[in-house]
């Protein structure tokens, strides 16, 4: 074996092919690599991977169409059926010889992620699996054509077979969608063939044990078949008899069949067990807290999918897919529908007013629903100049984990926002009214004025910063639901005349509000202005996950709190959460300070802007206050800014206030990663090296080669 691959491998350097092939595939995976990494400053290979593979369609036939064929033409063939090598060995030689070649571009190409690494961060897990994907995939395509080249004595034939059967791989997955818009049928099956599809997983960044079996076993099976193929001319020249060619038909019907087999026996493993996740941010696993909550679940709930899997992969909505999936293998009680809109364009319409588009979920249990659209699903910005949008993070899990809860659950807690003092409204803050929702927490605005009492069925209150002072009596109402062990979240804003009753309703316990506006004197601590801020987390319910993931918020022109430890009841306990640094100071008379610089009578910090209050007077039901000395922090500016950090503060604080069993704000998966800073001369020396010098000196050398030979 290893005599026939070496005699392949030198035929293929002096016929020039080998170095053509070499040249052209590394030139325009070098061409993807300057556009995509080099002057797009993308740090994914992936994209590289994925637009390269159209190569393979058109240099694998090119490359494998003398492998076999050119023994037949030439009579050669009869040597192998004599040699004293088995023929089982001269097929694996010459696959090998012809793998070796591809393999030279494919290692060339892993120092790609290794130059991006000096221009920025790189995911090394992620690139090199792309890497590996598309080895595969091209190990899979050289097996076709081998095998092609074994039934032909033609090169031209042998070439053009390999190059229709590569590009029916390529359209495979286009053609089944077509066939079976009506829904399931036998056309189905074609997808055997599809060998695009099955790089999604790796391309994605998910190592899954399933697509690398089934291009293995394309491998092996294309092989097998050229020995086969082989061996029935070696019938033929020995004339054997017709049970010999009934035989190698039979080995070849229970070869496919094995195959089959092996794939449907690993296309049965969860894909919890077969599906590796090397993304970055974990886009396709599933959190503790979703695990957690579906070993618990108890009831039937069935998730459906507004599109077929097809459409859904033609969406490019891969990881709602593979979470469903998760979902389903995580529990019996979970069962995922996909629903056709073509054959039943009425069917959303029972569980939502909303008009439903591809992709989007409906989550049923008994008569409870949610209908989750594809807009919470995938956040995404907009490029006003392109008027393009770009998916910049995946919620699906958030949102799915969400709505299970929702369906599931009776008796949902009920937060009352206070109006009638001119606060802000929960719908001036979308990520934080989003976050909310995604708790399952059911919102209800408030007049004081209108009642008595805070109502008994209130889980806890919102107060937003109202601009003018709550009366005594409004403030009172306040007073006595925490004094009952209430809880609330409140906020303020610098204003001109103050909310002393407001602030009274703090003071009980022992945190005094300080109207101005707080400015930070440490560059380190303030992002370009000093009044954007970017404080010091302390422990408490409400930063511990944020402490823990190293996770930073942003405050905007925040007003102060400052704790008497004097005025603190013994029964309470005050976590000053969120601090400025000491070299902050604070401008009470904002109206009439001269400049943002420090000036005599300011304030000298360190200030508290944001505080946890946990009073124990009631012995089963503690009252709980999260405060914030501003409302800006929670724009959707502000928390885009720190990848929902500050929303994080409030929806942490409800999740101990109301003691959820779910811990619903598992959070938006981001896609973004920070770009590679390559100058244009660097990018466009690079791009000379991999897409000019290298593949010229190949082919050069290659030619020279040639021509010597040629010459003797």
């Amino acid at each position: 074996m290893l005599a026939v691959y070496k005699k392949e491998l030198r035929q293929y350097f002096n016929s020039v092919i080998g170095c053509l092939f070499i040249a052209v595939n590394f030139c325009v995976l070098g061409i993807y690599f300057m556009a995509n990494n080099l002057l797009g400053q993308s740090p994914s290979l992936a994209n590289v991977m994925n637009n390269v593979l159209f190569i393979l369609m058109i240099m694998t036939p090119i490359l494998t169409m003398r492998i076999l064929a050119e023994e037949q033409r030439q009579k050669t063939d009869q040597l192998l059926f004599t040699a004293p090598v088995p023929v089982w060995k001269v097929v694996i030689g010459k696959y090998l010889s012809v793998l070796s070649i591809f393999m030279i571009p494919v290692v060339l190409s892993c120092i790609f992620p290794l130059i991006m690494s000096a221009f920025g961060t790189v995911e090394y897990g992620e690139s090199y699996l792309a890497v590996f994907g598309y080895f595969m995939f091209g190990a899979a395509c050289i097996a076709v054509g081998v095998f092609v080249s074994s039934i032909t004595e033609s090169q031209i034939i042998a070439a053009v077979l390999s190059f229709i059967i590569l590009f029916l791989t390529f359209l495979m997955n286009g053609i089944v969608s077509i066939l079976t818009q009506s829904g399931t049928n036998p056309a189905v099956l074609l997808k055997a063939f599809d060998f695009l599809s099955r790089l999604d997983n790796f391309m994605a960044g998910i190592f899954d044990i399933k697509e690398f079996i089934y291009f293995l076993t394309v491998i092996i099976l294309m092989l097998f078949l050229t020995y086969q193929s082989i061996m029935k001319r070696r019938y033929s020249v020995s004339k054997t008899t017709l049970s010999l060619t009934v035989y190698s038909n039979l080995v070849i019907v229970i070869a496919i069949a094995i195959s089959v087999v092996i794939n449907l026996f690993v296309g049965q493993i969860p894909s919890l067990y077969s599906e590796h996740d090397v993304t970055k941010s974990g886009v396709f696993t599933l959190t503790d807290d979703s695990k957690k909550f579906m070993a618990a679940l108890d009831s039937d709930v069935t998730i459906y999918v507004l599109g077929t899997e097809e459409q859904m992969a033609n969406y490019d909505y891969k990881e709602v897919v593979n979470t469903l999936k998760q979902y389903s293998e995580l529990s019996d009680h979970i069962k995922v529908v996909y629903k056709d809109p073509s054959l039943d364009p009425n069917f959303a319409q029972q569980y939502t007013t909303e008009q439903a588009t591809i992709g989007s979920l409906i989550v049923v249990c008994g008569d409870r629903s949610r209908y989750v659209p594809t807009s919470d699903i995938y956040e995404t910005d907009m490029d006003y100049q392109t008027y393009q949008s770009t998916r910049t993070a995946y919620d699906g899990e958030g949102q799915i984990t969400s709505a299970i809860s929702y369906v599931t659950t009776d008796d949902l807690p009920k937060l009352y926002v206070i109006s009638g003092h001119s606060e802000a409204s929960l719908s001036d803050f979308s990520r934080l009214e989003q976050a909310i929702k995604k708790q399952n927490i059911d919102t209800e605005d408030l007049q004081l004025l209108t009642v008595e009492a805070i109502p008994d069925d209130a889980s806890a209150i919102m107060i937003l910063s109202p601009e003018s002072d709550y009366s005594a009596e409004d403030a009172e109402k306040v007073s006595n639901y925490l004094k009952n062990g209430g809880k609330a979240i409140i906020t303020y804003n610098y204003t001109e005349a103050g909310t002393p009753n407001l602030d009274s309703v703090l003071a009980a316990y022992g945190v005094n509000h300080i109207n101005g506006i707080v400015f930070e004197g440490d560059q380190s601590h303030m992002m370009q202005n000093p009044i954007y801020l970017i404080p010091d987390l302390q422990s408490s319910a409400m930063t511990d996950s944020l402490i823990s993931s190293n996770l930073p918020v942003l405050v905007p022109q925040a007003s102060a709190f400052s704790v008497s430890d004097d005025s603190v009841p013994d029964t309470a306990e005050v976590d000053e959460a969120v601090q400025t640094t000491a070299n902050s100071y604070l401008k009470t008379d904002v109206s009439s300070a001269d400049s943002a610089a420090r000036e005599d009578g300011d304030q000298s910090g360190p200030f508290d802007i944001g505080v946890y209050v946990t009073d124990t007077s009631v012995s089963d039901n503690a009252a709980k206050i999260a405060a914030f000395s501003t409302d800006y922090l929670f724009t959707d500016q502000m928390d885009s800014y720190v990848a929902g950090s500050n929303v994080a503060l409030v929806t942490n604080a409800l999740n101990d206030m109301i003691e959820q069993k779910l811990n619903a704000t598992i959070p938006a998966k981001s896609y973004e990663t920070s770009m590679l800073t390559v100058s244009y001369g660097t990018a466009m020396m690079l791009s000379a090296i991999f897409v000019l010098l290298i593949p010229i000196a190949t082919l050069a050398a290659g030619i020279v080669v040639w021509y010597r030979r040629r010459k003797r």
